[in-house]
């Protein structure tokens, strides 16, 4: 036996003692080594290449931070991870293709907020936001920015609140798209204020701030990335951000809710989404590398240049969010009568 002492000896009860935290030193070593043997074996077993499917065109925020994060993430799993846009039908297209792939780690879908309301603009989509997806991990979270031409002549919120109430429906609003986020943000800000702009839907961002910056159409909500050089050019006026906090490349630009306008509040979530039915062991290997590549410095110098902050959840807790998401947004989209145009 080891380290065994029959008593009296100071000096056997020292080797005694050393020869036990020996022991106990290769045993839990031994037990490490065994602990990591099955996170080892999956992250073999992942496929390469692993695509992120985004389903907006490239040049976006989404697909600018899609490609941040797969960097990282390749890094970690020293993997290819490569991001690949499907666009079409408002993110019907790419999104589809991801529930229709094998659960096995070699497709993911990397959406955001949107993923709760595209669905409910078709007929018939193809699957369930929630039923055929697997969540994955959040990634971040970011507002939008209500902006104005300055030849509207206001300068906030208040301001432009009461030109709506003198000029009703003359006054028309762009946006990315019929159900797209900036839309569907100004539409709250409508029922929040009592508004009636009109709407003038684009096919994304830069179009409409191609007909915003000069003048055709004096207002939108936009994504930050998008908007920020015009805001700081002086070419655009930013009067709110929708976000439940004050943005980092905004910071003098109030929320709505400062402005006494909660219900107007539209915090924009983003994450990995997998086919649904993939194993609960891959997906917290994916959660934790996932999580891991987003906290790397190169990741965080992205989000903080770009208006985003981290967004941390489990895989459970993040699933059930997108479902009381996808509730919230059915709702707007079916009080609202929208269609995809």
């Amino acid at each position: 036996m080891v380290g065994r002492w029959k008593g009296g000896d100071p000096n056997a009860l020292r080797m005694c003692v050393s020869a036990w935290r020996l022991r106990a030193i290769s045993i839990l070593a031994s037990i490490a080594v065994l602990a990591a043997v099955p996170a080892l074996a999956i992250a073999q077993a992942l496929p390469d290449p692993i695509r992120v499917i985004v389903p907006v065109a490239a040049g976006s925020s989404l697909d600018a931070r899609a490609r941040v994060v797969a960097d990282a993430l390749g890094k970690r799993l020293q993997r290819r991870v490569i991001v690949e846009n499907r666009t079409g039908a408002g993110g019907v297209v790419g999104t589809l293709f991801v529930a229709r792939a094998k659960p096995d780690g070699a497709t993911l879908l990397f959406t955001n907020s949107a993923h709760a309301i595209s669905a409910h603009l078709q007929r018939d989509p193809g699957y369930d936001p929630v039923r055929d997806f697997t969540p994955v991990a959040s990634v971040y979270e970011s507002g939008m920015v209500l902006v104005a031409h300055p030849d509207l002549k206001v300068s906030s919120v208040k301001e432009l609140i009461a030109l709506g109430k003198v000029k009703g429906e003359s006054l028309n609003y762009g946006s990315s798209g019929t159900g797209s986020l900036p839309h569907m943000g100004m539409e709250v800000f409508k029922r929040a204020t009592g508004m009636t702009f009109a709407h003038v839907p684009y096919k994304g961002d830069s179009q409409a701030l191609a007909d915003v910056l000069p003048g055709r159409i004096p207002l939108m909500i936009s994504g930050y990335p998008a908007s920020q050089p015009s805001v700081e050019a002086g070419t655009l006026k930013a009067l709110a951000v929708t976000s439940p906090t004050r943005a980092s490349v905004f910071p003098n630009v109030p929320t709505m809710a400062e402005l006494g306008y909660p219900d107007a509040t539209v915090n924009v979530w983003t994450g990995f989404f997998a086919p649904a039915k993939m194993s609960p062991v891959l997906v917290d290997l994916l959660h934790r590398e996932v999580n891991a590549a987003v906290a790397t410095p190169a990741v965080q110098e992205h989000f903080a240049a770009t208006g985003a902050r981290s967004m941390t959840m489990s895989p459970a807790a993040f699933g059930a969010f997108v479902a009381q998401e996808n509730l919230r947004y059915a709702k707007l989209v079916a009080d609202l009568k929208l269609k995809e145009e």
